[in-house]
Formats: C-alpha cells, sequence, structure tokens
C-alpha cells in the first residue's frame, strides 16, 4: 500500500469557503435556501451547484 503520510503539492490543503448570502437579498437568501435543503437531504452536487450560483449572483449583482 501506498505511503499517504505526505501531501501532494498539487491537492488542496482545505476546501474553499462557502459563499455567504449577502443581508437584504432575498436572491442570496433563497440560493442559501436551496443550498441547505440539498445539503440535508444529501445531495452534494446541489450543494455546489448553489454555491456556483450564489457566486454568480453576486459577482453580477453586488460587485
Amino acid at each position: 500500500m501506498a505511503d499517504n503520510s505526505e501531501c501532494r503539492e498539487d491537492s488542496l490543503a482545505e476546501f474553499p469557503s462557502e459563499p455567504k448570502a449577502v443581508p437584504g437579498c432575498s436572491a442570496c437568501l433563497g440560493i442559501c435556501v436551496a443550498r441547505t435543503n440539498a445539503r440535508s437531504r444529501g445531495d452534494y452536487s446541489a450543494v455546489s451547484d448553489s454555491n456556483v450560483r450564489l457566486r454568480r449572483h453576486q459577482a453580477e449583482e453586488h460587485p
């Protein structure tokens, strides 16, 4: 079995943080609720999709 005691240089040390809703923005809140619901049912693909949607929304609406 391979020795995995050393981290590879091209691997992530930790996951990037999830984006948070901008206070007062109902669109941000809706995406965050959808993400929470997806996580609660174990649909981590939908969690990732929600993070992408939230980042895209924030880039377009909250520069």
